[in-house]
């Protein structure tokens, strides 16, 4: 029950994804926004993050699984509508903030049902099942974002998103659903802020998480613009070369998945921590003076270390040794995942 459900809502939010908010970095920057606004916006999604997790935290025994399911789908349509009114200080703060509201959303119910269909044993496996069928259904709206925002612009694609939310919103209101993390989210006592500044384990994940954390943006926002960059400012080559890439090391993924939980754990994190430092030194290399062929190579090596590494790095701090409840596990760790990050944002804009 909890794994079909988890992929039939990643899949939907996947889709969306794609569609729009995997181009938002570079539409802020089409939209002629600085550098700065734009650390701004990220710093806003840090803050919208956090606000939303405590309310979560506090919300979980109260409201319904499947109407959290459902307000998940509405964030993320809120966050588009906000697009229209695209310029001054209020939309760049509000916007970045409805960001993190909605990304606390899917990411925290993601999560809970990640780890609710998930043991020690085959998370390297599952989570690889899921990269595969994330990269299938995230490429797709990629493309169709990509085609549409080329084409036609925003509107189109606002619409086609408002269909999707219609129809994601109906498949889960149409009846409640029941699973085990309802009882886990009615039960679980509310995280304290004094357990997430005073938060330790054996593994070190706090400090872990809040570096991560700061790696995570810089991947997905500034990284997606230097893309941007390369591919001469274009919507739909965008889309295109992030599809081609996906093909082009898709096979090696495929056995990287299933051989991670054979593995000794602490050697292969060693390496991946080793190859995702490299990536971040092969970025440099990058130019769009490099031609096609052995540019797309260099992209391909740098996605696929990085893949590597998220991999390793679920399995070691995602999924714990033993079996514990699915949200308190979810819910620490997010907060300390996010805690400090809005500082470090913040101290990078004004830098």
């Amino acid at each position: 029950m909890l794994g079909r459900l988890f992929y039939i809502f990643t899949g939907l939010h996947s889709f969306l994804i794609g569609l729009f908010p995997f181009y938002i970095p570079v539409y802020l920057y089409t939209i002629g926004l600085t550098l700065s606004q734009i650390c701004l916006f990220i710093a806003a999604t840090g803050v919208g993050y956090c606000g939303a997790l405590f309310l979560w935290d506090r919300l979980k025994g109260k409201v319904s699984f499947h109407l959290l399911i459902v307000w998940s789908f509405l964030s993320e349509y809120l966050l588009l509508s906000l697009f229209f009114f695209e310029t001054g200080l209020p939309f760049v703060l509000l916007a970045g903030f409805v960001n993190g509201i909605f990304n606390c959303n899917f990411w925290t119910i993601q999560r809970l049902l990640f780890v609710g269909s998930t043991s020690a044993h085959n998370s390297g496996r599952n989570f690889g099942n899921y990269q595969i069928f994330v990269l299938a259904i995230l490429k797709i709206g990629i493309l169709i974002g990509g085609f549409m925002l080329e084409k036609w612009g925003f509107m189109v694609v606002y619409l086609f998103s408002g269909g999707t939310v219609l129809l994601s919103t109906a498949i889960f209101s149409a009846r409640m659903i029941e699973t085990d993390i309802n009882a886990t989210m009615k039960f679980s006592a509310s995280i304290r802020l004094s357990e997430v500044i005073f938060f330790k384990d054996t593994v070190h994940s706090r400090s872990v998480f809040v570096i991560d954390g700061v790696f995570l943006y810089l991947e997905s926002y500034f990284w997606m613009i230097s893309l941007f960059f390369i591919v001469r400012e274009s919507f739909l080559r965008l889309g295109l070369v992030v599809i081609v890439l996906a093909v082009v090391f898709g096979g090696i993924f495929l056995f990287i998945k299933n051989s991670i939980d054979n593995l000794p754990a602490q050697k292969v994190y060693v390496i991946a921590v080793v190859l995702y430092a490299l990536s971040w030194v092969w970025r440099g290399f990058l130019d769009i003076s490099h031609s096609p062929i052995p540019m797309l190579g260099l992209l391909a090596l740098i996605i696929l270390c990085t893949s590597v590494f998220r991999l390793s790095f679920n399995k070691r701090f995602l999924i714990m040794h033993d079996w514990v409840p699915p949200m308190n596990t979810s819910l620490s760790k997010a907060i300390s995942h996010s805690s400090l990050l809005p500082c470090f944002l913040w101290s990078w804009q004004v830098f």
